[in-house]
């Protein structure tokens, strides 16, 4: 009887998932149809619609995107999650919430688009309950995966090459809105403060707790300046006033409002390290081996150059290897606390 009734409840999550997926598509179909109509202009679709830090990094494509097609909606496929990275965006005119891969492959096969950049692997494209993958034949002819997309170049050249654009070094940027502004001006943020971020979903990119707090408290003991943490939670265990843990308490460009304040981003490769590029706040980034990848750089324009980051490595291992005293140093070294 148990697995009578775990049959079906499995085959109602799955019928009621793929009715919901049509649902949306016919919806969304018909949105676009209707613009489209109206407008008598051309469709062109951008498809990425996970890593945050991956939406950053390509903005300077999409302005590339709209120079190539001036004329043209653009229409950006996205979890809805990360909607809010492209809501204030002037180039672009719509944004569809990508419900599952196979609402999207429906999008991608209805012909209603004119043009499609899929930027989207197809390691990332996958709906389990529909038992679905969305190919990506474009990256897959240049030989670009989620395997060696790093021996490419940086974040923002892989797709420029995937798209079929001049591969640039240009900085991101980022919009933000004055709700965001306003949301942040009634935190009543401290005038001088260190922002970090501490945890990624990758543990291998992370740095370790201890160390965080080793870091932490010297800045608290020996500097003026106030600790804000930023990200979506936080194992830290730090007693002191001049700490502020905001973890799972902002939006995107809440937590993007908060770094843009911080006189100083001291965090490891994740999307809030994008963030930090894109507002033009100086970072300290730390980088660990990533699988095959020894000395990738995410990063273009500040970032990349150097200009307003310090990239402190470890090519043998991960980041969390690297010491609290040569963050410290580096940090002490070029005088980064000079400018605060």
């Amino acid at each position: 009887m148990q697995n009578f009734i775990a049959l079906w409840l499995h085959r109602f999550k799955k019928y009621t998932h793929i009715f919901k997926v049509y649902l949306h598509f016919f919806s969304d179909y018909c949105k676009i149809f209707i613009r489209k109509k109206r407008s008598t202009k051309n469709i062109t679709a951008i498809i990425l619609t996970q890593q945050f830090g991956d939406i950053v990094a390509i903005e300077p494509l999409l302005r590339q995107i709209r120079e190539a097609h001036p004329n043209d909606i653009l229409l950006w496929i996205v979890k809805p999650i990360f909607k809010e990275l492209l809501a204030y965006n002037p180039n672009i005119d719509i944004i569809i919430d990508d419900f599952c891969a196979n609402h999207r492959l429906l999008l991608i096969n209805s012909g209603i688009f004119d043009k499609i950049y899929n930027l989207q692997f197809r390691n990332n494209s996958y709906c389990e309950i529909c038992n679905v993958y969305v190919e990506n034949p474009v990256a897959d002819s240049k030989d670009i995966t989620i395997h060696n997309y790093y021996f490419q170049g940086n974040l923002l050249n892989v797709q420029q090459k995937i798209a079929g654009f001049p591969v640039t070094d240009q900085q991101p940027q980022l919009f933000i809105s004055n709700k965001e502004i306003n949301k942040i001006e009634t935190l009543s943020l401290p005038p001088k403060f260190i922002t970090v971020h501490c945890q990624s979903a990758q543990n291998s990119r992370n740095w370790d707790n201890k160390k965080w707090e080793v870091f932490i408290n010297y800045f608290i003991k020996n500097t003026d300046l106030y600790i804000i943490e930023i990200g979506l939670t936080s194992d830290l265990k730090i007693n002191s006033e001049k700490y502020i843990n905001l973890c799972g308490k902002l939006s995107l460009l809440e937590t993007a409002e908060v770094i843009r304040r911080a006189k100083l981003f001291v965090g490891i490769d994740s999307g809030p390290a994008h963030l930090a590029n894109a507002v033009g706040t100086f970072g300290v980034i730390m980088i660990g081996k990533l699988a095959n990848f020894i000395n990738h750089i995410p990063y273009s324009g500040a970032y990349k150059s150097g200009k307003n980051a310090i990239i402190i490595r470890n090519e043998t291992g991960p980041s969390a290897d690297i010491t609290v005293e040569e963050v410290i140093e580096q940090i002490k070294t070029n005088r980064l606390l000079l400018k605060v």
